[in-house]
């Protein structure tokens, strides 16, 4: 099946199963309080099990960490736009702030490991592919840069000074330390069909099936219906970076480096993800437009329904 059909139909399946957990929260069945719970369960437990056990199955390759600077360097150049959108703009500086959040670094764990998993089925390079891309070129880079925005572009809390800014939260996570043991495990030979492996095989292939549902979850509790009035100019410049301009310099880089076409597509899907939950959670603790922050993503999240097809069709 082409790839594009393959994106086209794996968007379309997200939209069907977000649609029903929707309609579970609608009749109560879960409620928007449980969305703190599940997000604990996706980061804490269910998301490094993934990590480990896609990142254990193949042997890292040099080529993967170019795709890793690419991101970064993509995630940065996007962040640098938006600072000079809001100059031209004349916004405020908290509003400033939430725009740079909100245009550089995707969601690339809620949606884009079920979303590569099913848009690339039975193909276990595209996923390790796609979580040594996803960890060192969105995470970490988002746990660094995203308290040091939101800080100075915020209420920056009493004796916290910019060089305590720069987080190191993110190697004490779970996710991590999972990304480190997978790599190590990766240069073990180990036979994963030995009797006493291949139950904890097993275990972990079940935990890779439901990432998928769980990430259903926190969408539909997360996606609240609110009004563009105030944020729209914004929405549009952030949604042009974060879901146009990113995929495109990707794919550009990726023909520089002459990477593989498999990779090019990992590269221009990871980086066409809406923007990260991650961007009003730092603008809320650090008072960097937190209103702000969590429409745009909120927006981004239902503007990524038609942008990841449309872009990839143009693009693939």
């Amino acid at each position: 099946m082409p790839v594009n059909l393959q994106v086209f139909q794996t968007v379309f399946a997200f939209i069907i199963v977000v649609s029903i957990c929707l309609l579970l929260r609608k009749f109560s069945i879960i409620k928007e309080e449980d969305g703190t719970v599940f997000s604990k369960l996706m980061t804490q437990a269910v998301l490094p099990a993934v990590i480990f056990f896609q990142l254990s199955a193949i042997p890292i390759k040099g080529d993967q960490f170019i795709m890793v600077f690419a991101m970064i360097l993509t995630g940065v150049i996007s962040m640098s736009l938006a600072f000079l959108a809001g100059r031209l703009l004349k916004l405020s500086k908290a509003k400033t702030g939430a725009l740079m959040l909100c245009s550089s670094f995707g969601s690339s764990a809620i949606l884009g490991y079920p979303f590569i998993i099913f848009a690339f089925p039975n193909n276990p390079e595209a996923i390790s592919d796609a979580v040594l891309l996803s960890e060192l070129g969105v995470g970490l880079p988002m746990f660094i840069f995203g308290p040091a925005v939101a800080i100075y572009f915020g209420d920056k809390p009493e004796g916290y000074s910019m060089k305590k800014a720069f987080t190191l939260s993110y190697f004490r996570s779970p996710i991590f330390i999972a990304v480190i043991l997978g790599i190590v495990v990766s240069l073990i030979p180990i036979d994963r069909t030995n009797s006493f492996v291949a139950p904890f095989v097993v275990a972990l292939k079940m935990i890779n099936g439901a990432m998928a549902i769980l990430a259903c979850l926190i969408l539909s509790l997360q996606i609240k219906f609110k009004s563009l009035k105030g944020i729209f100019q914004l929405f549009i410049i952030s949604a042009i970076l974060q879901m146009w301009f990113q995929p495109f310099l990707s794919h550009t880089q990726a023909s520089i480096y002459h990477l593989s076409t498999l990779q090019s597509q990992i590269l221009v899907l990871i980086s066409s993800m809406p923007s990260a939950i991650l961007g009003p959670i730092f603008a809320t603790r650090y008072n960097c437009a937190p209103d702000t922050a969590s429409a745009l993503v909120l927006t981004h999240i239902i503007a990524c329904i038609v942008m990841i097809p449309v872009v990839f069709y143009f693009l693939g």
